[in-house]
This record gives structure tokens, C-alpha cells and sequence, in this order.
């Protein structure tokens, strides 16, 4: 039986750079390991990014010794002087790593200004840099740095470097998977806060995942709804037994890989009420647990403002009367409960009623129902 490299050989500076994407900081545990091991000043990895006139992203490990005004004053220059700095102008595709000394002599180097407004106020005199990108568009340098009283960087730094670049580049496309996820979340999450609507994202267990402003706004001023042990409860006993048989349901669906979808409508108080769609997270893979994304609760019918009515008025050019029916109608309630609600007869709330549907397109209520709950808050 042959035994192969023990795992306590498992180098450490690829550990830490898979740990870089989920750093507050990025890849900082790596850097400041990589510049102890290769005993220079500091290490850094340096994103492009595709504005011109924007400075770039660096990030330091360990950072150098400058005072915070003059770092500000070399962050602000650094747009300006970017197309000046010779060693990334070397730098321009896959594989490529070189030394500073390499692309410009120390003579052409004293005469360089981002090297007298960028480089030496950092008490940057030597540097080695390699070139890294990954296919989602983010590409930049990561490089070592020393001072004036130090040594230039050699053929076997250079090596290490170059043993390293596909670790960094698959780090780096991690880096922008989860970034841009991150960004298309915080899209939906703003979308919804504008509606107030309030979200509940929900795990495999019915935990509570994530929460937008509107969520957690409603969790801290509502006595009807509130959040225990990380779930949602109702205060009512009948509406958080419907309301925990929903969430059940979805997230069974979510595991059978098939779709749910269910709303309720809650007694906020007297004069109020609000609606709760429950619906299963479709996932892209089979690969998933429970404590992923599996549900997510929508909790509707609580400003007074109204914001929903005034958007399905803009959408589907209703009157605002017709908005508002088409929304109560939305909520759950049926013809009768909404001419009750708008304090008109069911003849004409029917009426009001085939001219949205005339309007949206639709045919039966059901239909207008799903059509507005898919347009205002992409609730389908």
C-alpha cells in the first residue's frame, strides 16, 4: 500500500487563499503569511477595475507604515498616475511576473512620477508582481514589495509566485461568484425594502436565514408577528399553526425538488390585516442541505402609504380606485370582503373588477391575483 504526502504537509498558503474569499478583509491572512515567508516588507494583491479614473482595489498584508492624510492624498492620485506605473504595464496577460528592475533601469526609475508620488512615499523601492484574472472580468497583480534597505526580489521568489497562480486564480473567481451573488441578493433585498414588503428567508429547518429592513422593522414594531428561537411566529395560535403547516410545505417542496406556493391572510388588529405568501426556493443544484436557503415568507398589507397600490397603478395604468381593489383582491379577499373593505356595493366592485381585468389582460381573478403578486415584488 503506498502512502501518500502526509496531510500536516498541506502547504498553508493555499489553505489561506481559499479562506481569502470569505475574509472581511480579503485574502489578509494570506498576504500577511506570504510576506513572512518570503521575508519581505509586504505582500499585496491589486484589482483592476474596468472604470477609467478609478483608483484600484490593494489590498495590503501587512499594510505599510504611512501616515493616514498622505495615504488618503497617494489613494487619490492613484487614478491619475495609474497609466504611469511601469510595472504593471508589464503585466498585461496570463503568466506574466516580473521584477520591477526587470521593465525600467533605477535611472528611468528616479525619473518615473508614480514612482516619486506612489512608490517611494509608500517606501516601495523593489517589487515583484504576476498577473492574475478569472474569467467572470476581475484581473489585477499580486507582488511583493521591499524597501530601500533591503534586497531586490530573486528567480526562486519568482518560482513560488508561479507555483501559486492557479491556486490564486481559481481564489479569484470564487472571489467574484460570491461577489456578484452578493450583489444580485442586495438588489432583490432594496427592491422588496421600497415595496415594504417585509422577507424572511427560511433554511431547511424553518430558520430564519436573512432578514431586509422591512422584516426587521415589522419583527420590532408588531405584536401580531415576531421572531422566536430564529422563526417566525404569529401571535395568533390558528394563524401560526397555517402559518408553520405553509412553511412545512415549502420547504418539503424545496427538498422533493418540486415548487410551492401559498399565501394566508393575518388579522393585523381591527382595522388591519396583512398577507403572507409562503413559497419554496427553487435550488439550480441537487447539491444542497438543510442549512441552505429553502423558503421564503413575503409579509405584505402593513404601510399605510400604500406603496403596493401605487405601483400596480403605474404598471398596469389603473385608476387608483382599481389599484386599490386590485390589491385587497391580491391580499385574499374575495369580492364581497373587498366592496365591505371599500365601503361599496359588490356590483360595483365587480364591475371595477372586469375593467382590471379588461386592463391587466387576465381572464379570472385567480390569474390577476398571481399576475400582480409576479409584477409587483416578483413573487411568482
Amino acid at each position: 500500500m503506498r502512502i501518500g504526502k502526509p496531510l500536516a504537509e498541506v502547504d498553508e498558503l493555499v489553505t489561506l487563499l481559499y479562506r481569502g474569499p470569505l475574509e472581511a478583509t480579503p485574502w489578509l491572512g494570506f498576504l500577511e503569511a506570504l510576506s513572512r515567508r518570503m521575508r519581505c516588507a509586504s505582500a499585496a494583491i491589486t484589482l483592476r477595475l474596468s472604470r477609467q479614473g478609478t483608483p484600484p482595489l490593494i489590498i495590503w498584508g501587512p499594510p505599510p507604515v504611512i501616515d493616514e492624510r498622505e495615504a488618503r492624498r497617494i489613494h487619490a492620485v492613484h487614478a491619475e498616475l495609474g497609466d504611469l506605473d511601469p510595472l504593471r504595464n508589464a503585466l498585461t496577460k496570463a503568466g506574466d511576473i516580473f521584477r520591477l528592475s526587470e521593465v525600467i533601469s533605477r535611472e528611468d526609475l528616479r525619473g518615473n512620477r508614480f514612482y516619486r508620488e506612489i512608490l517611494q512615499p509608500y517606501g516601495i523601492e523593489y517589487q515583484l508582481g504576476m498577473y492574475i484574472s478569472e474569467p467572470g472580468g476581475w484581473e489585477g497583480n499580486v507582488g511583493l514589495t521591499n524597501g530601500p534597505g533591503e534586497e531586490d526580489f530573486t528567480d526562486d521568489d519568482k518560482a513560488v509566485l508561479l507555483a501559486l497562480r492557479p491556486h490564486l486564480e481559481q481564489s479569484l473567481a470564487l472571489f467574484s461568484r460570491i461577489r456578484r451573488d452578493e450583489t444580485e441578493l442586495q438588489v432583490m433585498i432594496d427592491t422588496l425594502d421600497r415595496l415594504t414588503l417585509c422577507t424572511f428567508i427560511l433554511d431547511g429547518a424553518g430558520r430564519i436565514l436573512r432578514t431586509n429592513s422591512a422584516g426587521r422593522a415589522l419583527i420590532k414594531s408588531s405584536t401580531a408577528l415576531r421572531a422566536a428561537d430564529d422563526r417566525l411566529v404569529l401571535a395568533s395560535k390558528t394563524g401560526n399553526a397555517q402559518l408553520q403547516q405553509l412553511i412545512g410545505k415549502a420547504v418539503a417542496a424545496r427538498r422533493d425538488g418540486g415548487s410551492f406556493a401559498e399565501g394566508l391572510r393575518i388579522e393585523a388588529d381591527i382595522d388591519r390585516h396583512f398577507g403572507v405568501l409562503v413559497r419554496s426556493i427553487e435550488t439550480p443544484s441537487r447539491y444542497s442541505n438543510e442549512a441552505g436557503p429553502a423558503a421564503v415568507v413575503y409579509v405584505s398589507g402593513l404601510d399605510n402609504n400604500q406603496p403596493v397600490e401605487r405601483l400596480v397603478s403605474q404598471i398596469f395604468d389603473l385608476t387608483p380606485s382599481e389599484a386599490h381593489l386590485a390589491a385587497l383582491l391580491a391580499t385574499g379577499l374575495s369580492l364581497a370582503e373587498a366592496a365591505a373593505r371599500l365601503e361599496l356595493t359588490e356590483n360595483t366592485v365587480r364591475s371595477y373588477c372586469k375593467t382590471i381585468l379588461s386592463k391587466t389582460g387576465v381572464s379570472r381573478q385567480a390569474d390577476l391575483v398571481r399576475l400582480i403578486l409576479r409584477s409587483v415584488a416578483v413573487l411568482g
